[in-house]
């Protein structure tokens, strides 16, 4: 359900564990608006946030920030985009709908209404929002076995199911691991029914160089087809958290429907440090019949617990005398309300063609989701420029952290792709505008160094550079020789790099024909047939609502502010570029 309007340029205060879902009133501005549908009594959430002023621990990442003007044409200086990370990190984690979202999507709105020339719209979309409040495991087996007591966790696992405040309580029983080497079927969790099973789920690896073709990139003193081969090697037999709820997601449907009260789902092969706090799988619908979580419905409540507490686990359920409580509490609210943020800038030109820049809102941590931070300060960049050839659209859209509620198939799609992005809903919300496109340019992950499982010590450390600037750059006509996308990304981030800011290492990448892999919003528009110049990078902390030993801080210690702000000015210059560019050369 949608509803459309102009957003205000003044920012609201709102948050609380429940988004009404009151239809918009036509003519309101956005802040009455939010009042209206449930969300003015959390004025202290952004009042608080906004006055919070920089922490020791935030303020610690500024050091060494520049104060001067940005080195593009009305880009704000690198201070100035600090300080947005940080409030960004203030407003807590921003699932999808939650208080923080909110807060976060209001304050961009905020931001663009004051770029010149820059006309604000809302799309307001509802869902069926499930929010955990609290989980714990505990688990009891006689003196001679082991210990009783409270189990360490991981993290829960997103739209699970809810169990009442005490929790649910059954026989622990080990199904081993998952996915079994004999094959996978249903038949799985019979053993469990009526208890609370323990599974394994198999090292999270995948080949990605199989989903992608790296066909040029950036290192320093290396040459772009050099780089590419760096990147493919690095892609091979790829470790990442991320892959487990992409490509093997437990079936909680299938353990539900047999019967089982609750899982334990165990990561293997990571340390704990990587593991902590994931917001792990995002792309997997709420176990029911629909597919949406409703306040009766108990789902499949499961939580995630590291390698070495699994096989404490499974060691003390060996005996089939133990048992385990499991409680996940949840707010559940039906027709919950998200909002898109989109907008434009008027082109000069007579191309007939626009430009579309994306990215999602939504998301845990510094850099899931830092885009929108890059599309304020292009749209501020864009608005200073003499004349602009394009129409510019800019969607900054809701929901890729649910997913299964915020995907639509794209009419007629030119290219297969695996993988599609909440960008969809909008696209197909304003079919005009993306039928009318030309190019579509994707931020997403900005500033992200590398962390990587030592092989050495088995610990989560740095590995003292960034991560990989994985982006895909393709012409409309993918089977064309020519890429001007391409040529214009690479020259952008050489002259970048040239200039003195860090934007490397980077790899220009397609989709492979056999498993064609896109990952990120850009995927959508890659679909319909746009051009597309889409950043992806995918550091392991990706989903990481911050570490264990600094929560608060989201992972900003993660972040470089230096490689952020040049992956900003690289798009400054590659989107200057493109938008020169004859129409038929996109």
């Amino acid at each position: 359900m949608k509803t459309s309007s102009p957003a205000s340029s003044g920012g609201s205060s709102h948050g609380g564990s429940s988004h009404g879902g009151a239809p918009r009133r036509p003519g309101l501005p956005r802040r009455q608006f939010l009042a209206g549908a449930g969300l003015a009594g959390a004025g202290a959430f952004v009042a608080s946030a906004a006055g919070l002023g920089a922490p020791e621990a935030l303020a610690a990442t500024r050091t060494g920030a520049s104060r001067q003007p940005g080195p593009a044409t009305g880009l704000p200086g690198l201070s100035e985009v600090w300080r947005w990370e940080e409030q960004l990190v203030r407003f807590g984690t921003r699932y999808t709908g939650s208080p923080g979202h909110v807060a976060y999507v209001d304050w961009l709105a905020a931001q663009l209404s004051g770029v010149p020339g820059f006309s604000v719209q809302t799309d307001r979309l509802t869902f069926n929002r499930w929010l955990a409040r609290d989980f714990a495991l505990r688990v009891s087996v006689p003196v001679a076995i082991g210990r009783s007591g409270p189990v360490p966790l991981t993290y829960y696992y997103p739209y699970s199911g809810q169990t009442p405040p005490g929790g649910v309580t059954g026989k622990l029983v080990d199904l081993g691991t998952y996915p079994p080497l004999s094959g996978y079927t249903p038949a799985f969790w019979a053993p469990a029914r009526g208890a609370i099973a323990l599974v394994r789920t198999a090292p999270p690896v995948f080949d990605l160089d199989l989903g992608q073709t790296a066909t040029g990139g950036y290192e320093p003193g290396k040459t772009s087809l050099q780089a590419a081969a760096d990147y493919t090697a690095y892609a091979a037999a790829l470790t990442h958290p991320a892959w487990q709820g992409i490509f093997e997601p437990v079936p909680l449907l299938d353990a539900r429907n047999a019967g089982v009260l609750g899982v334990v789902c165990a990561w293997t092969g990571l340390p704990d440090d990587e593991v902590v706090n994931q917001y792990n799988p995002f792309t997997t619908s709420y176990p029911a019949a629909s597919g949406l979580a409703t306040p009766s419905d108990p789902g499949c409540p499961a939580v995630w617990v590291g390698d070495s507490t699994g096989a404490e686990l499974s060691g003390l359920a060996a005996g089939g005398l133990a048992s385990a409580t499991l409680v996940l509490t949840a707010d559940i609210t039906v027709g919950a309300a998200t909002e898109t943020l989109w907008g434009s800038l008027k082109g000069s030109g007579n191309t007939g063609q626009n430009i579309i820049l994306n990215t999602h809102t939504d998301g845990p941590n510094a850099t899931e989701e830092n885009g929108g931070l890059g599309l304020v300060a292009l749209a501020r960049h864009l608005a200073s420029l003499p004349a602009r050839n394009h129409d510019m659209y800019f969607a900054l859209v809701t929901g890729h952290f649910q997913l299964p509620q915020f995907t639509q198939a794209i009419p007629n799609p030119r290219n297969a792709e695996i993988g599609n992005g909440a960008t969809s809903v909008w696209m197909l919300d304003h079919p005009a505008i993306y039928q009318a496109a030309a190019l579509g340019v994707t931020l997403e992950h900005l500033g992200a160094t590398m962390w990587t499982n030592d092989p050495v010590t088995g610990q989560y450390v740095p590995t003292g550079g960034p991560e990989w600037g994985a982006t895909y750059t393709l012409p409309r006509d993918i089977l064309s020789l020519g890429n001007t996308e391409q040529a214009a990304y690479l020259a952008a981030v050489a002259a970048t790099n040239a200039s003195g800011w860090p934007d490397y290492p980077v790899a220009a990448v397609r989709p492979a024909i056999a498993f064609p892999v896109y990952l990120g919003e850009g995927s959508p528009l890659y679909a319909a047939g746009l051009g597309t110049v889409s950043l992806c990078p995918l550091p392991t902390y990706l989903l990481q609502a911050g570490d264990a030993q600094h929560p608060q801080l989201l992972d900003l210690d993660k972040l470089d502010m230096r490689l952020m702000y040049g992956e900003i000015l690289t798009f400054a210059r590659a989107i200057q570029a493109l938008d020169a560019a004859p129409a038929s050369a996109l």
